[in-house]
């Protein structure tokens, strides 16, 4: 399994239980970053093997970037290779494209995972024109909802399949405590959560602070309720580029006293297990870890539908609450109603539960072993 990096992320995230799915059907599975082991977030499970090329960096102009990536061409093949794979699972665009690349004429099956949608996400220039041209030689491209699955109209449909991000349904990754209890908060990271008020109801978000991940628009619907909700707390995990804005922002509302950012949390079921309330606000997604986590851990969700991924783990009225995309006066109604509604929170919660069995590790598990077999990787 080929990715960028085992940093922060919801592609990384699934790297790491496929992986663990795998070893459980006695597969030998081998793990090749292009960046070095220090930006690790995720540990690996034990007896699965890591690659570790340092060979990821930023190029300064078109002739450094070549040379660049022919230098991860070379380094790519000659530790794919080295593994004798039956079988190559490549994850993420620019990843995918090089991966393709560096095993150019050989007869290994290359299965390509997309995990954003490519619609929204998609990258200019010469990697938009390399995957035009290259997806079609993958023996499959996977997607990781159907909403990812509908960009490929140009690929065949023999060259296609949807499989989902698994959620780990292991209870002894949640914690023991219910929601609405504080007893089993985990430390969170540099002291950035010292101001989390255990007194007040928590609304939890989750992500990496960046632009696609759409925290502004939730901090615009929240400044809408915070005087009226004033018993309630948001609390957003996740780091990243816009750390600064978003800390602007929050200021420039006046919701100093009542959001807290967080950092990276390595493990954040306690987190999530002790919230009333979960909101996605994204403007795109792929198949969201967060929203599956949280609904994991029993949380009432209200999520903005942003054409892929939300919409295809919320069944909207049943276990959770979908709302226009972009439509930042519908986000804080529904937040709004969800806030102030404890049975309708319950309710939701209930059935929200029903994603540990709807893409749990072994059914998901189960769909890439027919790939496996469909591919003919299991009898080379």
């Amino acid at each position: 399994m080929i990715t960028p990096s085992l940093a922060a992320g919801g592609a990384e995230r699934s790297v790491v239980l496929l992986s663990e799915g795998f070893l459980g059907k006695h597969h030998d599975v081998t793990i090749v970053t292009l960046y070095a082991a220090a930006v690790d977030s995720f540990a690996l499970p034990e007896g699965v093997n890591r690659m570790a090329l340092a060979v990821a960096g930023d190029s300064h102009s078109f002739v450094h970037g070549l040379r660049n990536n022919l230098k991860r061409l070379a380094s790519l093949r000659k530790a794919i290779r080295a593994t004798r794979p039956d079988i190559v699972i490549s994850n993420m665009s620019q990843t995918n494209v090089l991966t393709k690349l560096a095993l150019t004429n050989t007869r290994l099956p290359v299965v390509l995972v997309e995990h954003s949608d490519p619609a929204r996400n998609l990258r200019q220039g010469i990697w938009r024109m390399l995957r035009r041209t290259i997806y079609p030689r993958a023996a499959t491209v996977v997607s990781v909802s159907r909403g990812i699955n509908d960009y490929f109209k140009w690929l065949p449909e023999s060259k296609k399949a949807v499989i989902p991000n698994p959620v780990r349904t292991i209870d002894a990754e949640l914690s023991v405590e219910s929601p609405g209890t504080q007893s089993s908060l985990l430390p969170l990271p540099d002291g950035h959560c010292a101001a989390v008020d255990p007194n007040k109801k928590r609304l939890v978000a989750m992500g990496r602070l960046i632009h696609v991940k759409g925290f502004d628009r939730l901090l615009l619907a929240f400044a809408k309720l915070a005087q009226k909700h004033a018993d309630w707390q948001l609390v957003i995990l996740g780091e990243g580029e816009q750390r600064s804005d978003l800390e602007q922002l929050i200021t420039r509302l006046g919701l100093a006293e009542s959001v807290q950012l967080c950092g990276f949390v390595s493990n954040p079921f306690a987190m999530l297990n002790t919230s009333e309330l979960f909101v996605m606000s994204s403007r795109s997604e792929g198949f969201p870890y967060a929203l599956l986590e949280a609904m994991s851990c029993g949380l009432p969700c209200v999520a903005m539908d942003c054409g892929s991924g939300p919409r295809e783990i919320i069944r909207d009225g049943i276990d959770g609450i979908l709302v226009p995309d972009g439509n930042i006066e519908a986000l804080a109604v529904a937040m709004d109603r969800m806030m102030s509604d404890a049975g309708e929170r319950r309710r939701l919660a209930e059935r929200a539960k029903e994603v540990r069995e709807r893409f749990g590790s072994e059914k998901v598990t189960a769909l890439w072993e027919a790939l496996f077999d469909k591919l003919g990787a299991r009898q080379r």
